[in-house]
């Protein structure tokens, strides 16, 4: 939106505004504060989903021990692909100093994995670190987290504490997705942004810059189809990512790179069950059924289409020299057998099915047939591909795609069965370009005056991703763009009307002194669930707990809402935290246990 500074109607005057409450925009502001800027941050997620994918994340940030070598490594990383080397030296000079920032910065002494791993770590031990052991300069190559867990929000809850912490200096808002940047007509400079809040626009103004942090669009299907010549990827991390950034760059005319590239895990590589849309996809490692036995993959012609027990570097797997992702195929499934059924329901009823709703889902039929009609697959190639699967189990040799011989099982003459799987997501890579300064740039390589970027928008991966390295971005570019936005020359003064009051949605969800309490009920919380808040009530009583209820908690789709459902009856029939952990959800079932018991502290 270009327009006069003087003939917009502003309800609110900042020194910098961010847009986007993830790891990098809560970085941008919490420096941006720290060198004395007023600070708007605004997000489009609800308060309990901020946090962009850095919520979701393993918590892996990626280091280095050497320069030259991840320079080596880098380089290989991105071959053939042409990068800016000042920016790409700038962020690798991040990974080298990042235990430092850890220490001096978030005020950890960081888990060094290769140093400090220990037998009996929740983490596993591994030889090599790197995803591509194979390229030069590999060996530097490390993570530090903020302890020796990973997958449990450990860094995002710091980053969080970080804003909260600086609460006089940083306002605010959620569920208020920024819609436009604000451009001064005559000079290009960014001087604010449009805010969309309760169905009210709000004209936000920016004395010194903003910075664009609202991550990637995975979860916008037009950019899929239109940047990855994809019809519709499921997403394994935040629901908010749609786009957003994107457009408001466009706008401003910055230039865009690393549009086609995007990561991915999956159940098998690059797939994870099918889910209504607007949700989750269910990441699960190491689920041995879904890819060892009678079952397979097929694709939209009703063949198979890769090797479903590959190893996979976030969902890549080798082809022919590299390693690519998948096909993003619409119609894919998993199908099997009766005795491959028999061990799914096995694993149900001892408590160990990985996905709840796993059964919901299965449909089957009596021949291949029926269940090609279901799945709406030709016939003919289903039942060519069953017959050639159990040739290749047969024989110990997979002729097509080379999976392990042990991984594979004639299928039985019985019933069939299949569950539809969909293409995932992890994040996406484009969005402007910005330079070694974080400022963003147009499209004849200028930086736009004023407008500054960090993260997964217009993230540096330029070819091959290697794990780690947005999160480090998020650290480094956000902690550049903060610091050189707060020192960036004020615009002129401009006239408020219709003012609106400081609002801090982050904090103001951090309460729980208003919460209803009756006799004999005390009300406690923790920060110690894979989502953050957790906040139970607790009817307590002559040494006895007559009533547990959890009130509020941000925890992931699938077993931790499992968790957060059973744990409750289990704690009131032992009159006691010390019960089993939810199976796969221990890191929530810990948090609810550690909540009652603050709750039973205060009564007794």
């Amino acid at each position: 939106m270009r327009a006069n500074n003087n003939n917009i109607k502003w309800n609110a005057n900042y020194d910098v505004v961010v847009l986007g409450l993830g790891g990098a925009g809560a970085t941008a502001a919490r420096f941006a504060s720290d060198h004395g800027a007023k600070v708007l941050l605004v997000d489009a997620a609800p308060y309990g989903h901020e946090g962009g994918n850095t919520r979701y994340s393993a918590q892996h940030v990626a280091i280095a021990h050497d320069k030259k070598k991840i320079s080596e490594y880098y380089n290989a990383l991105a071959n053939p692909y042409e990068f800016s080397e000042k920016t790409m030296d700038t962020y690798l000079n991040g990974f080298v100093e990042m235990p430092e920032y850890f220490e001096k910065y978030l005020n950890i002494k960081p888990f060094i994995w290769s140093k400090d791993y220990q037998v009996g770590d929740h983490l596993a031990k591994k030889t090599h670190l790197c995803e591509y052991p194979e390229f030069k300069g590999s060996e530097t190559f490390d993570f530090a987290l903020v302890h020796n867990r990973d997958f449990d929000a450990g860094l995002w809850k710091v980053i969080r504490k970080n804003v909260l912490d600086r609460q006089e200096n940083i306002d605010i808002w959620l569920n208020s997705p920024a819609i436009t940047l604000i451009q001064e007509q005559e000079t290009d400079q960014v001087i604010g942004a449009v805010i969309q809040r309760n169905h009210k626009k709000y004209f936000i103004h920016a004395n010194k810059g903003v910075v664009l942090a609202t991550g990637g669009f995975e979860n916008n299907a037009q950019m899929q189809q239109d940047y990855l010549h994809i019809t519709k990827l499921t997403p394994l991390g935040t629901l908010y990512n749609r786009g957003d950034g994107i457009k408001m760059a466009q706008e401003v005319g910055a230039k865009m790179w690393h549009m086609s590239n995007y990561e991915s895990l999956g159940i098998v590589p690059s797939y994870v069950i099918e889910e209504d849309n607007d949700q989750r996809g269910r990441q699960i490692s190491g689920w041995k059924n879904i890819k060892n036995g009678s079952i397979f993959a097929i694709a939209d012609d009703g063949t198979r289409f890769m090797k479903e027990d590959a190893k996979f570097r976030h969902g890549h797997i080798y082809d022919h020299g590299d390693y690519i992702l998948p096909h993003a195929f619409d119609n894919a499934w998993l199908v099997f057998d009766q005795k491959q059924y028999k061990k799914f329901a096995e694993e149900k009823e001892q408590g160990k099915l990985k996905y709840i709703n796993f059964f919901n889902k299965v449909i089957s039929a009596e021949n291949e047939t029926k269940l090609a009609e279901k799945m709406h697959v030709p016939a003919d190639n289903l039942r060519t591909t069953i017959a050639e699967f159990n040739e290749f189990a047969k024989n110990g040799n997979d002729i097509k795609f080379k999976r392990s011989p042990e991984s594979m099982q004639v299928f039985d003459q019985g019933k069939l069965y299949a569950i539809k799987l969909a293409p995932a997501v992890l994040n996406t890579q484009g969005g402007p370009e910005h330079d070694e300064q974080a400022r963003v740039l147009d499209v004849n390589s200028n930086p736009i005056p004023h407008l500054y970027s960090a993260g997964e928008l217009g993230g540096m991966c330029v070819n091959r991703y290697q794990g780690g390295g947005n999160l480090a971005e998020c650290l480094i570019f956000g902690k550049i763009a903060g610091e050189n936005v707060a020192q960036e020359k004020a615009s002129q003064s401009v006239k408020i009307e219709n003012p609106v009051p400081r609002i801090n949605d982050l904090a103001d969800g951090e309460r729980i002194d208003n919460i209803e309490v009756g006799p004999d009920q005390y009300v406690a919380s923790t920060e110690a669930g894979i989502g953050g808040k957790i906040v139970v009530r607790v009817t307590y009583k002559d040494k006895t707990i007559k009533k547990v209820e959890v009130l509020e908690n941000h925890e992931t789709e699938g077993i931790g809402a499992v968790a957060i459902k059973e744990l409750p009856e289990k704690i009131v029939q032992a009159n006691s935290t010390d019960v089993d952990a939810v199976s796969g959800a221990s890191t929530t079932t810990r948090a609810v246990e550690e909540a009652v018991n603050k709750a039973i502290k205060k009564a007794k």
